[in-house]
Formats: C-alpha cells, structure tokens, sequence
C-alpha cells in the first residue's frame, strides 16, 4: 500500500535540490556531462506534484501508472513527466502519451507492444531506456546482462517507432558504495553497445539512469546521467535543519 503523500515544502525542495546538483556535478567524471535529476514524485500528492511543474521543476518522474494518470491530464506536454517503473501492456495507452522517457523497458513483449501502439498513435518515436537487471534481484524486472548486449542491438533493428537512448538499473537495497560494481558494470554494457551501434543511434544511446536517494553520490561518481532521486529532495536533512 503506498505511504501517505510527503508534504511539500518548496523553499525546502529547491535548496535540496541545489545542494545535490552540485555535488553531482562535482563528483561526476570529467568527460561526462553533470547528471540530470528527475524528481520522484512516488509520495507526492496531485497538488504538490503541479505546483513543482508550475516552479519549472521537471521532469518528473513516476513509477505507478495510476499515479500518472492521476497527477497528469489528458493532452499536456508530456516533456514534463517520465515513467520509471514497471509498465504493464495494458496500460500503454494510457501511460505512453503522458511521457517523454520510458526508463523500464524490460522486455521484447513489451517492446513490441509499445513499437505497434507508437507506430499507429503518435507522431514520432519514443524515447526509451533498457532496464537491465544487474544484481539478478528475484523482485526486480529487467534483462540479464549476460545477452543484454545482443537483445538490445536487435531491438534498435527491429522497433523503429522507439528511440533507444540507453540503460537503467536499481541497486539492491544496501549500502551505497556496495552499489558500485552495479553501477560500473551498467556503464561499460552501455558503452560496449554504443561500440556497436552506428551512426546517429550511437550517438543517441548515451543515457544512465541509476542512483536514488541513498546511492546518488556512487551514481554520479560512476558517469550517471539521470538521478532519479525523491525523499532525499523533500526532507530535511542534519545540514540544513
């Protein structure tokens, strides 16, 4: 059952989130581009998740499909929002024309599933990331990444309605720096891929969405390109409390 909604405070959001811009900044690796943060709005309410977007706060990341229905209408800028959870099939219709991202493209059926629905509902591809399921985590869905590497390539062949821009992976719930290794073996599948892929589509396929809340600072340190953090950008912490 989800948790009741965290309160925002956005004077609060705001220093949160530029404290941890810079520290992502200073702790990302050199020949990367500073990592972009989307804000989980997991335990946010309607209200609150508008008056960030109202703030020029996005995107806005949500990982529940009826959360996104609720917190979004029917023909806004889906620029604004990315869903970073497990997409049902059944819910594509009403998941794909709220986005800009997919984060959790785990398998070939969904793949094929959203191509077919893109192909014959919108007007360009969508932007999707591949998750891949690094730490084998029973609860957790994504490929393996022994074979992930050719599954993908394939794809990018076979769905041309999706623009394939990279890989995401959820650390198991453990200490931080244990989640190292997750990250750096997300890192050389990505640029393994890209060794591969031609043209414009390497080009593309650049993205790391990994890190959350307790592990962001390993993310970045790693050449993430996409935190998706939330508690850690609405709570007050021992330094500013």
């Amino acid at each position: 059952m989800r948790k009741s909604p965290l309160a925002l405070d956005l004077a609060l959001f705001e220093n949160n989130l530029h404290k941890i811009q810079q520290r992502a900044t200073e702790l990302s690796p050199g020949e990367t581009d500073p990592p972009g943060i989307v804000t989980v709005t997991k335990y946010l309410s309607r209200p609150d998740a508008r008056r960030l977007l109202e703030a020029g706060h996005s995107p806005l990341g949500e990982n529940r499909s009826d959360e996104l229905e609720d917190k979004t209408d029917p023909g806004q800028d889906p620029g604004s929002w990315h869903f970073i959870g497990h997409l049902q099939r059944n819910k594509i219709r009403s998941v794909i024309p709220r986005i800009s991202l997919l984060h959790s493209l785990d398998s070939e059926k969904l793949a094929r599933s959203i191509d077919t629905w893109v192909e014959d509902h919108l007007d360009s591809p969508l932007s999707v990331l591949v998750q891949i399921n690094i730490a084998a985590q029973k609860q957790k869905t994504g490929l393996d990444p022994l074979g992930a590497e050719d599954t993908i390539l394939s794809w990018v062949e076979q769905f041309s309605s999706l623009r394939f821009e990279g890989l995401m992976t959820m650390a198991p719930d453990w200490d931080a720096e244990e989640s190292r290794t997750i990250f750096r073996t997300l890192r050389k599948l990505l640029l393994s891929i890209r060794d591969r892929l031609p043209g414009a589509s390497s080009d593309r396929f650049r993205h790391l969405s990994m890190g959350m809340s307790g592990d962001w600072e390993v993310a970045a340190e790693e050449g993430a390109t996409l935190l998706r953090i939330g508690t850690a950008l609405f709570r007050e912490t021992e330094e500013n409390s």
